[in-house]
């Protein structure tokens, strides 16, 4: 089963290797990248796999940690194909990322 959350909660505050699995622009600049997240590179059977999908409101690349990036969701579950699998359908979803980023408001979560 997979876990959705939209405040990014568990994500900041450790150290996390973030793993881009699909990126593309957006139509108004900026673009979209959904991340698997790992915290225990030498353990990745002992971890719950989880990863995040993050906007850039920039419309160049590639990111610098300065810029603004705002996780638009975190997904999590027990299996890494289906939480890539989601991350990318949220990903190609324009209205999922509006929802995501109206959601959030002002207050968006900060991916870094």
């Amino acid at each position: 089963m997979l876990e959705h959350a939209h405040d990014g909660q568990g994500v900041t505050g450790q150290h996390v290797h973030a793993e881009a699995v699909y990126t593309r622009p957006m139509p108004g600049g900026g673009y979209v990248r959904a991340e698997l997240l790992v915290s225990k590179p030498a353990d990745l059977a002992g971890e719950q796999p989880r990863g995040r999908v993050v906007v850039d409101r920039r419309s160049y690349a590639p990111p610098s940690p300065h810029d603004e990036e705002f996780v638009v969701e975190v997904v999590q579950g027990s299996d890494t194909d289906a939480v890539v699998a989601e991350l990318v359908r949220i990903a190609r979803d324009n209205a999922a990322i509006a929802r995501g980023l109206l959601r959030h408001g002002s207050g968006a979560t900060r991916a870094d």
